[in-house]
């Protein structure tokens, strides 16, 4: 074959190669798995697809830990006030200057949640009550566990830990030592 014959014929095969390679890649930059939820509009094909119902945001044991929590900081007369399933993320954070790893920190607190949050009068969150019930204790619990503990810990706040068969009496005390202790106003 002449050279002239090879070019000629090598160039229209080099770009259907190019424009095959290019159009694989963009199918699979456009394919998003079925199930993706990280698309709203996929999220809001989800959610049309279902009827929700309404459920009790707390169990019978964590509602009755509220009810302690409420008539306590109420009593204080001190304008805290009890939030409850709180996601971390929104009462911590890390602190200006923490470095490279604050993101990856606050990722990984923002992926969990506090029973019960008391906050001041100004809304800065001063004690954390976790309900430890029955079931607690399974699976990687104690390990997301040590990283709530770590989080509050370097956030100077009281972790208050509820157990089963727990007395009201008991749990009042404890909230209004640390309350008291805490020196917030």
């Amino acid at each position: 074959m002449s050279s002239g014959l090879h070019s000629l014929l090598g160039w229209p095969l080099g770009v259907a190669l190019a424009l095959f390679v290019a159009w694989l890649l963009l199918r699979r930059r456009s394919a998003q798995p079925p199930n993706d939820v990280s698309d709203p509009k996929k999220q809001l094909e989800f959610v049309s697809r279902v009827e929700f119902e309404r459920q009790p945001l707390l169990n019978k044991s964590e509602f009755q830990v509220l009810l302690v929590l409420e008539e306590v900081v109420r009593s204080c007369g001190r304008g805290h006030r009890v939030m409850a399933q709180t996601v971390l993320g929104e009462f911590l954070r890390p602190k200006p200057g923490s470095g490279a790893e604050a993101d990856l920190a606050y990722r990984s607190i923002n992926s969990k949640r506090a029973d019960f949050v008391v906050v001041d009068s100004r809304g800065y969150a001063v004690l954390v009550v976790e309900y430890q019930g029955s079931g607690h204790y399974q699976g990687t619990a104690k390990l997301r566990d040590a990283v709530k503990r770590e989080a509050f810990r370097t956030a100077g706040l009281t972790l208050l830990e509820v157990m089963p068969g727990f007395s009201k009496a008991d749990v009042a005390a404890r909230v209004r030592q640390a309350l008291g202790a805490s020196g917030v106003a």
